[in-house]
């Protein structure tokens, strides 16, 4: 029977979790989205999209080439520990707006606003082009923290929700998961300090090269 099925082109392969959104508005929210798309290639507004990711010192493990025969071992911490990276990618410049914070609440996100501000309006009159950010309806997106943080940048920033349970529609994603597959996949660091100097360290190289990161993220032209 294997070998029958293998000759019709069948394989044994791994099936990945998938599930539809259940958010009413999804048709609505994703028209949205392609309409900011399109002006942001105009350069009319900056589109931004927001995430976070959980950066462990237990080692994230992914299919590697290995000799047949047998199976890599990748050790492990006696203790895992952990901090969050915050990121924001720019889909026409592939620009990256990050910071690491060791807690993933309110007040590490508002720094990401910050920093988000001062990256495209700086100074106090804020002279720039629109930002349209594309965010989850995560806690800390919507907290009473942030959202008097936002109303402070109400004349510079825009909030375009993103549908719920639609990964896909998040490129910051594709950007964590490329830094995954370069830096954390399969591999101990000794520290968290060791992780955070890899993961700046790549980021920092990979900030000099936006063509690879628009590529990554799906928005090359």
């Amino acid at each position: 029977m294997r070998h029958h099925l293998h000759t019709l082109g069948y394989a044994v392969i791994r099936p990945v979790l998938s599930m539809s959104s259940p958010d009413e508005r999804y048709a609505e929210k994703g028209e949205k989205l392609r309409a900011h798309q399109a002006v942001a290639k105009r350069g009319e507004v900056v589109l931004l999209f927001d995430d976070e990711m959980d950066l462990h010192v237990l080692p994230s493990i992914a299919g590697c080439w290995t000799k047949r025969g047998s199976q890599r071992k990748v050790p492990m911490p006696g203790k895992n520990q952990k901090c969050y990276s915050f990121g924001a990618v720019n889909t026409v410049t592939g620009a990256v707006t990050r910071l690491i914070r060791e807690r993933k609440n309110s007040e590490s996100f508002c720094a990401l606003v910050e920093a988000i501000v001062a990256a495209y309006c700086p100074g106090e009159c804020r002279k720039g082009t629109k930002m349209v950010r594309v965010v989850d309806n995560f806690i800390i997106h919507r907290s009473k923290a942030t959202r008097k943080l936002l109303g402070q940048y109400a004349d510079c920033l825009e909030g375009c929700e993103r549908p719920t349970y639609a990964p896909q529609r998040n490129v910051m994603e594709l950007r964590w998961k490329h830094l995954q597959r370069k830096v954390t996949h399969n591999y101990l660091f000794a520290s968290v300090a060791a992780l955070v100097a890899a993961v700046e360290q790549f980021s920092a190289e990979l900030d000099n090269q936006p063509a690879t990161v628009l590529s990554v993220i799906g928005c090359a032209e």
